[in-house]
């Protein structure tokens, strides 16, 4: 199981939610991510680290990228 996967059932949510929460169309694109079938795009892993809390890390879902840390936007 992938950590998106992981993730997404351990906040109760469905892929339907999470594409949702990251502005896709279907959750089509997040059961591509979930099993591999699409490569996750670093403006995606970033969007992804945040919404997890870094749970599931840029790092994590892009080893090429190790380097990349996510700075979490401030609130007003």
């Amino acid at each position: 199981m992938s950590k998106i996967a992981e993730w997404r059932r351990k906040s109760g949510l469905t892929q339907a939610d999470l594409a949702i929460r990251l502005g896709f169309k279907s959750r089509a694109h997040v059961s591509a991510l979930e099993n591999g079938a699409e490569r996750v795009s670093a403006e995606m892993a970033i969007a992804i680290d945040r919404l997890t809390s870094g749970e599931v890390s840029v790092s994590t879902l892009r080893p090429d990228l190790h380097d990349v840390r996510v700075i979490s936007a401030l609130a007003p």
